[in-house]
């Protein structure tokens, strides 16, 4: 493995749905909203409440501060608060909800993190579809080669309205990753990049099935094996996938 890679320090996991979770073969995903004092639990979001959660398991699981650089990432962001925004405009509902316009910005989530944490660390959010988790975890290499020790990287989507989306299943889920640098005896992994296999069949997914959050999927799958070895692992669709490579010590 490069000397370039960078340490999976801990990891988080929130699916709120328990069926979904165990189709997935996940197991303690719940929902935990004891980090938000109770005003800021009823005002936020799902969609913030479940990058809350598996940010602060993967720090607790990291033995991490709270207080790190974080790059928060979603397809859509606050889809059900901005939904909510256009009914109330459809049906001259004026003025606006003060707290729900406030809600509706893509960095909320970022944002209600770095208040709860007491964090004065920088704050990113981000979005870049399917290839989203891909490009939050290049910055985040990034961030770990050159100016930061450790980041916090959070992945994230809920359910789509459908009247957004007709017809979709996506549900709601959030990953995250403690990572640092110059740490010993930890998952390692390599910066992403774009990976071409002649003659192969292209991994194709349905958009509408699944929302573009659960491509974090294979590399949470492969951080729970206790084999050591080398994995490359595929963090995006296509015929020219994002690509990671993973080190299990």
């Amino acid at each position: 493995m490069s000397s370039a890679s960078v340490a999976v320090l801990g990891s988080g996991v929130c699916i709120p749905e328990r069926e979904v979770a165990d189709r997935l073969g996940f197991a303690g995903t719940e929902l935990d909203t004891s980090l938000l004092p109770p005003m800021v639990r009823r005002r936020t979001s799902i969609a913030t409440r479940v990058a809350i959660t598996a940010a602060e398991r993967a720090c607790a699981a990291a033995r991490s501060s709270r207080k790190l650089p974080a790059i928060f990432v979603s397809s859509a962001g606050e889809s059900e608060v901005a939904d909510s925004l256009c009914r109330s405009i459809a049906r001259h509902e004026f003025p606006l909800s003060p707290t729900l316009f406030h809600n509706s910005v893509h960095n909320t989530a970022a944002g209600y993190w770095s208040m709860v944490t007491d964090s004065m660390a920088s704050m990113q959010a981000m979005a870049a579809l399917e290839d989203g988790f891909a490009l939050g975890l290049l910055e985040a290499w990034c961030q770990l080669r050159t100016v930061a020790d450790r980041v916090l990287l959070v992945v994230f989507d809920e359910a789509m309205p459908a009247q957004l989306l007709p017809d979709n299943s996506w549900e709601t889920c959030a990953f995250a990753l403690a990572l640092g640098r110059n740490e010993r005896n930890r998952p390692l992994i390599g910066r992403p990049y774009r990976h071409s296999v002649p003659d192969s069949a292209p991994f194709d997914r349905d958009f509408l099935e699944s929302n573009p959050a659960m491509l974090a999927l294979p590399l949470f799958r492969s951080l729970r094996e206790t084999e050591a070895g080398h994995r490359q692992i595929a963090l995006s669709s296509g015929y020219r996938p994002w690509t990671v490579d993973l080190e299990m010590p």
